[in-house]
């Protein structure tokens, strides 16, 4: 396993849960604040859409959800944080609509709030150009580098070992270190999160996106209250877990950016966007000013979808990736999806191939 974020720990660990011999390679620490997963906090929520490939990403996040709770029992720590999610919508809001539909496919609770209902869940909002809000009640926060570090602590209880070095793959099954000693296994899994594209260039379709990353000043009564997600402004935000500040951020990828070698200081132009958009939503947030910020990558595939298949040039090679920001709702999922890929128990799936992809 090269990589530990949360792709490759959750596949290490399922591998290692299975009784594989398991040694993860990991550049710098498991969940660092260089890649895709080392942030506090992500969201779990089980909307993603209208159509049946959709309905997959919910019934994964559901299968996630049990993972993670079952993680969070093992290892004795509290990784999730029960709030809601409001899906703000205007009228005549198809995407919204489309969410709502597949969330009834699947049977997974959710509403719809009106304007006057909406206002009642935060401790301020304009409501006056939202139509209401479907809400999934079951929506959840997870502490992300808390979890994949019990991941990868799980993994390591059942024989897995950890080793801080570089990798590059060196023939079938092969991969060389960075001190030049050579490891050899049935299979290889690269989870290498904004790198893997440089990795596997033609093969692996995932790029380094920049993404900043805001936690806000908030009053006391911002620790509660549901997560929000406003698709039409590409924004979304949490309230005030663990006193880290209200989260409020930008959905939407940024630039590609060279995750070596850039400073990785955040866009005062988007500080002042999504700054501008509290102070219209939620007035009583208006001026409250930044508690801190960071930059991090995004790992983007073309049309959104992950990267789960065998490499075509490199036997026994394995490439797991694309989480697109929506890794952590669907890890575990995908971790055991990649141990029964290795061990020739499921197929891989179309929608997660090796190569060109189009926008969706």
């Amino acid at each position: 396993m090269v990589g530990a974020g949360v792709f490759g720990a959750a596949a290490a660990d399922s591998l290692a849960r299975r009784g594989w011999a398991v040694t993860i390679v990991e550049r710098y620490a498991p969940a660092n604040g260089r890649g895709s997963s080392g942030d506090r906090t992500r969201m779990l929520r089980f909307g993603h859409g209208s159509s049946a490939e959709d309905d997959w990403y919910t019934r994964s996040a559901l299968t996630s959800l049990e993972a993670w709770r079952e993680l969070a029992a093992d290892a004795g720590t509290d990784l999730l944080a029960p709030c809601g999610l409001a899906w703000f919508a205007r009228e005549g809001d198809a995407l919204v609509s489309g969410v709502g539909e597949g969330l009834k496919r699947e049977g997974v609770a959710h509403e719809w709030l009106d304007p006057d209902a909406l206002a009642g869940c935060f401790p301020d909002i304009t409501t006056e150009d939202l139509a209401g809000a479907l809400y999934e009640p079951g929506a959840c926060l997870i502490r992300a580098t808390t979890a994949v570090e019990a991941l990868v602590a799980r993994a390591r209880r059942h024989g897995a070992t950890l080793r801080l070095e570089r990798a590059a793959p060196a023939g079938p099954g092969r991969v060389e270190l960075g001190g030049g000693e050579k490891l050899e296994a049935d299979g290889v899994v690269w989870a290498c999160g904004p790198w893997l594209g440089a990795l596997f260039p033609g093969e692996a379709p995932v790029r380094p996106a920049w993404q900043d990353v805001l936690h806000w000043h908030a009053p006391p009564a911002w620790r509660d209250g549901p997560a929000w997600f406003d698709e039409r402004e590409g924004l979304y935000g949490f309230p005030d877990l663990d006193g880290l500040g209200l989260k409020a951020v930008s959905h939407e990828p940024g630039r590609p950016f060279d995750p070596d070698r850039e400073n990785r200081v955040p866009d005062p132009a988007m500080t002042a966007r999504i700054g501008g958009y509290l102070a219209h939503r939620f007035p009583a947030l208006a001026g409250s000013g930044l508690l801190h910020a960071r930059v991090m990558p995004y790992e983007m595939t073309p049309d959104g979808h992950f990267l789960a298949a065998a490499s075509e040039r490199w036997e026994r090679h394995w490439l797991l990736g694309g989480g697109s920001g929506h890794g952590f709702k669907h890890a575990p999922t995908l971790g055991a999806h990649v141990a029964e890929l290795l061990a020739g128990e499921t197929k891989p799936l179309a929608t997660f191939a090796a190569g060109t992809r189009g926008a969706p």
